[in-house]
């Protein structure tokens, strides 16, 4: 009987000490611990999504888009929150993403972002299957479709050496970019072209958006955004389909093509050949099928126009004509018997012509690229004298088109030659030099400045591609004149004029119905079996708008390829009412 007496007795002390270990309990949680249960209560409720910012439009000069952006499509996760049933919810996402599973869960860890950095499962997904993905959100717990604008290359590899291309912030970026700049891990930034070299522009500032969840991680409510801001608009000098025609002439052909107006220096077509498509830089998918470019043989990310530097061949021939009579060592009228060989220091300089030109005036020398008249000059001028002209015409330095990773090319010296090779200058290197050959290296783009020079009687232009941004023009002409006298020029020209419109001249596959072109072809060694090929040139002659540089690698002749693709664009550029 006792024995039941003491068992409500027992009963009341297991209740009793259970309501005190419970309030204490509580009392640890809601006092001691209410802020951290309070804090860890709201970031449950609490839902922060980033909201990446679109990028400035890139424009030509008759506003037609050269990159925009286009809303897409992501399927992210929340980590902290898909974590505990990820092979289930992978399982499903497969079958609506068409993709294995495994995959995704690679994508998932693949990167270790903080609690609240989503990250991305499956990208530029279609409408249909976000449709899918957000009816099912209540059993696909922390996953969720994000929007973010996505980059867009509509002329594709026409324009790609032009525009550049952009790129994921790499984590060793992060950093730096996110203390100095106001980056975060989730942006993508310009990688080369102008979304490289004006990239403070073009990025727009990124927002996010704070919404309520519920127990599945539904959305509720908006609780807090702050709005993205899109990047500046960029309107370029360059004419789209000018450019896109330009890139179609150099077909498979490696090479560049400058085309550039002589107002105030603006770019109309910068071509470099082979190219390649931006768009697939432009997102994660098609980041993998890059591999062809960056491993490509024929090196279709290099921008020959600005970065390839290679021996001028005869179109430096207007510097060697300019340090002549610049030296006052020659007179326009006199002559030079060409037998098809020069002798110098014992040893035989030879005229491309075998049986030589006979005697020739600097007009006809020049129309028909005689070397013998050349190698003459440039020995009477001497070393110095060139390698003035030449610097003054731009070739000791970058010419400041702006874009990333210009190259400025080489010009040699006696001091070259001998800290380098320990050996004295001889005059048969400078008859080489005075014909574009021996270690002499110029860039498309600098040939362009000089070419430029000889049709405006000496500017040197600052090409740009630059024209407004945000709609406010901000890039004016940045010339300067070389004093050399005009009679000087017009002697030049005259053999420019006769290059292409003479019966004999080297460049006459360049002449252009209804249009008036004077320029020069080039052909230059390149250690292989075929030369390199050139022309460069200006029209119309008798008031120059617009100049032109065609680069072939191992192109052949200058007079040939060159040149007949110099007609098609001057004849494209009269058709576009440019002259």
């Amino acid at each position: 009987m006792s024995t039941a007496v003491n068992r409500p007795n027992r009963l009341s002390l297991l209740m009793l000490v259970g309501l005190v270990a419970l309030g204490a309990n509580l009392f640890h949680m809601q006092i001691v611990k209410g802020a951290y249960y309070r804090s860890l209560s709201e970031k449950n409720r609490l839902r922060v999504i980033y909201l990446e910012a679109a990028r400035g439009k890139i424009l030509d000069r008759h506003q037609k888009a050269l990159a925009t952006s286009h809303l897409s499509f992501n399927c992210s996760a929340i980590p902290r929150e898909a974590k505990a049933q990820l092979s289930q919810s992978c399982q499903m996402l497969a079958e609506i993403l068409k993709e294995d599973p495994e995959v995704l869960e690679e994508r998932f860890y693949k990167k270790k972002p903080g609690a609240f950095r989503s990250v991305v499962v499956a990208e530029d997904i279609s409408l249909t299957q976000a449709v899918e993905i957000e009816e099912r959100l209540d059993v696909l717990p922390g996953f969720m479709v994000e929007t973010r604008p996505q980059r867009e290359y509509p002329y594709k590899e026409s324009l790609a050496h032009v525009t550049g291309y952009i790129g994921p912030m790499t984590e060793e970026e992060e950093e730096e970019a996110t203390e100095i700049y106001g980056y975060s891990l989730a942006d993508w930034v310009g990688r080369d072209g102008i979304e490289k070299n004006y990239e403070s522009y073009l990025r727009g500032f990124s927002g996010g958006l704070q919404i309520e969840v519920d127990s599945r991680g539904r959305m509720m409510r908006p609780m807090g955004v702050r709005e993205p801001k899109e990047g500046k608009d960029i309107q370029l000098t360059v004419d789209a389909d000018l450019q896109s025609y330009t890139q179609s002439l150099l077909e498979s052909q490696k090479g560049a093509v400058f085309v550039m107006e002589l107002k105030e220096g603006g770019i109309l077509a910068l071509n470099s050949s082979p190219s390649f498509d931006p768009n697939l830089f432009a997102s994660k998918r098609g980041r993998k099928d890059v591999g062809k470019y960056l491993k490509g043989e024929n090196a279709p990310m290099v921008n020959r126009g600005i970065r390839g530097a290679y021996p001028p061949g005869s179109i430096f021939k207007i510097v060697t004509a300019l340090a002549a009579l610049d030296a006052h060592k020659i007179n326009p009228s006199d002559s030079v018997d060409c037998l098809g060989i020069l002798m110098l220091g014992g040893r035989g300089f030879p005229c491309w012509k075998e049986d030589g030109h006979g005697s020739q005036t600097m007009t006809q020398a020049f129309a028909h690229s005689c070397n013998i008249y050349f190698y003459t000059l440039g020995v009477k001028a001497g070393l110095e004298a060139i390698l003035n002209k030449a610097s003054a015409l731009g070739f000791y330095r970058l010419t400041g088109v702006d874009l990333p990773g210009e190259r400025t090319g080489f010009v040699p010296s006696r001091q070259w030659k001998r800290e380098r090779r320990h050996e004295a200058w001889f005059d048969g290197e400078t008859a080489n030099l005075a014909i574009g050959q021996g270690y002499l290296q110029v860039t498309p783009a600098q040939a362009l400045v000089m070419i430029s020079a000889a049709a405006t009687n000496g500017q040197i232009f600052k090409p740009h591609l630059i024209d407004k941004i945000d709609g406010i023009k901000v890039v004016e002409a940045q010339n300067k004149k070389i004093a050399i006298p005009e009679p000087y020029w017009k002697a030049v020209k005259n053999g420019l004029d006769a290059v292409v419109n003479s019966d004999t001249g080297t460049g006459r596959l360049a002449k252009t119905p209804g249009v008036h072109v004077a320029g020069k072809t080039g052909t230059a060694q390149s250690g292989q079996d075929k030369t390199h090929a050139w022309f460069v040139g200006y029209a119309p002659a008798e008031n120059p708008k617009v100049a032109l540089v065609v680069f072939l690698e191992n192109g052949g002749r200058g007079g040939i390829a060159a040149a007949k693709i110099a007609s098609a664009v001057f004849q494209k550029l009269n058709e576009s009412h440019y002259l």
